[in-house]
């Protein structure tokens, strides 16, 4: 239980300043009675005690680069995976210390923040029948996808995310640089001015960057941070939403909207788009055009792979016929033949997509994925 009179007099018996003492009392004041459960950071060096990371080696990934006399560790290790849609997804995995530092930061301070009611990813309690069941229904849906959504965020939205928690500018600035990862030099955000650094920093020249750093897909506080950043965002297209007496849901980058009224009509929907395209371009998002559909009534309703045009989602014709599909060539012609034919770049990795299905589909239709378990058991498989 915090006490600043317990405080004080702590710091007082270790010839502390009574004004440093006061000062920082009344900065942790505000982060813990500013009813956000937040706790307090009064300097890198106390976060550095918090977490048990060394302050050398936190200024080090808050500078983007080696703090002189520190250990020198890479922040993150970088690959790519293929995405179905084509081109190729980067991922970051954070250094184990600073995978540590954004778990605790995660664990402490970023899951028990609110985000609005229609994010439903990345939130305890959340799933993907529970959002494709608020379409359930529906006779005309509208779908739209942010393009390189954690990429599309700043470390100046994550400076304010923290900023609104009540830290101290310099705390923010810290936890942003520390959430985020920097752009290498090829990329191609040198090109664009929105991502170029205005004024270096004077009070801090080592923190200077020439360029904004960005959420990387591959750290622990990427998805609630993007939550977060998004919450302005949500609230202007649930606004957008209810005028035109549209339901709204967003799984991480995915936007479905949705209506029971037959008579919604392509033109009113084609409008709305426009709209939502507006919003999310004010607020630093580009739509993925390709991907936007919209689908009438009549048309087959889909939402994040689940069939919605009954009274509760069900897996998809697309999605059953892809796990039956895997089996039947699995039992054919064997894990190794069948990988190398889909272009697997090993067995392992066919096993554990595949074994991903299943899992996906137990949630939401039991029976189904019990007996493609069974076939899935009884594959010899190599490793």
């Amino acid at each position: 239980m915090w006490s600043s009179q317990s405080y004080k007099s702590q710091g007082l018996q270790q010839n502390r300043s009574a004004q440093l003492l006061d000062d920082a009392i009344e900065q942790s004041e505000l982060v813990i009675h500013a009813g956000q459960d937040c706790p307090s950071i009064l300097s890198l060096n106390h976060l550095a005690k918090r977490t048990g990371v060394g302050y050398e080696l936190l200024r080090g990934f808050i500078m983007r680069g080696r703090l002189e006399g520190a250990e020198v560790i890479k922040p993150y290790e970088k690959f790519s995976i293929a995405k179905r849609s084509g081109g190729r997804r980067y991922i970051h995995i954070p250094a184990p210390k600073l995978m540590h530092t954004q778990r605790w930061i995660n664990h402490h301070i970023l899951k028990k923040q609110s985000v609005h009611s229609a994010s439903q990813a990345f939130q305890k309690g959340s799933s993907i029948q529970k959002c494709a069941s608020r379409h359930c229904g529906a006779k005309w849906l509208i779908k739209i996808d942010i393009s390189d959504f954690f990429g599309s965020i700043s470390e100046i939205q994550v400076y304010r995310v923290f900023q609104s928690l009540n830290y101290q500018p310099l705390i923010a600035f810290e936890l942003a640089r520390l959430c985020t990862v920097t752009p290498g030099e090829r990329s191609p955000r040198n090109r664009f001015s929105h991502w170029k650094v205005r004024k270096h920093n004077q009070e801090i020249p080592t923190y200077h960057s020439p360029l904004l750093g960005y959420l990387p897909q591959g750290a622990p506080t990427s998805p609630r941070l993007a939550n977060l950043t998004m919450l302005g965002c949500d609230n202007a297209l649930q606004i957008a939403a209810q005028n035109a007496g549209l339901s709204y849901t967003r799984y991480s980058d995915d936007l479905c909207f949705s209506v029971r009224k037959r008579d919604f009509g392509r033109r009113s929907a084609e409008q709305f788009v426009s709209g939502v395209y507006a919003i999310l371009n004010k607020n630093g998002f580009r739509p993925h055009m390709r991907k936007t559909s919209i689908v009438p009534p009549g048309g087959k309703k889909v939402v994040l792979g689940l069939n919605v045009d009954g009274n509760s989602p069900k897996l998809s014709k697309e999605m059953k016929d892809r796990i039956r599909q895997h089996l039947y060539y699995l039992e054919k012609y064997g894990p190794i033949e069948h990988a190398f034919n889909r272009g697997f770049d090993s067995v392992w990795g066919l096993k554990a997509h595949l074994k991903g299905l299943i899992d996906f589909a137990k949630m939401i239709e039991v029976e189904f994925a019990g007996s493609s378990l069974k076939q899935f058991q009884a594959v010899e498989w190599p490793v």
